[in-house]
């Protein structure tokens, strides 16, 4: 068994932006909610549902603008890519980066650990991708005392 490692107290600094935050963005599995839009119809960029670009012979993809803000959630978003790290969906100026809310899984660092791609591999597999994580897991990990590492993710 795999174990996503984190240092707690960075996580910390994540929950910290996302208390501080008033609006976050929307997740993946929040575009294709139909309980996130006000008339409950996920809806593209033009405002159309799903049948009506289909019919049109276009691509549909949802878009947040027309999500109910009020329903989205803030949370930590797990990122599998140049390495494996921890962002935030909070809405805030500049970039997780230049804010300094990246948090590096344990050996997946690329400015530190040679081997960040293959243990990247190892816990998340190759393709890259996001998943959506609550803010209250980080919460309970940092109010329980858990050990200086954030263990939310087992494989």
């Amino acid at each position: 068994m795999s174990i996503i490692s984190f240092n707690i107290q960075e996580v910390k600094k994540l929950v910290d932006e996302l208390k501080a935050t008033q609006a976050y963005s929307a997740s993946t599995g929040d575009l294709f909610n139909p309980g996130m839009y006000p008339d409950g119809v996920p809806r593209d960029e033009h405002g159309r549902s799903e049948q009506e670009a289909e019919k049109l012979g276009g691509f549909f993809w949802p878009s947040s603008k027309y999500i109910d803000q009020s329903k989205v959630k803030p949370s930590l978003v797990l990122v599998g890519d140049h390495g494996l790290y921890l962002i935030t969906n909070a809405k805030a100026e500049g970039t997780p980066a230049s804010r300094g809310t990246v948090v590096y899984a344990a050996g997946c660092n690329p400015k530190l650990d040679d081997d960040f791609y293959e243990n990247k591999c190892d816990l998340f597999g190759g393709d890259d991708g996001s998943v959506s994580l609550p803010m209250e897991w980080a919460e309970w990990a940092i109010q329980n005392g858990n050990p200086p590492i954030f263990r939310g993710i087992q494989k």
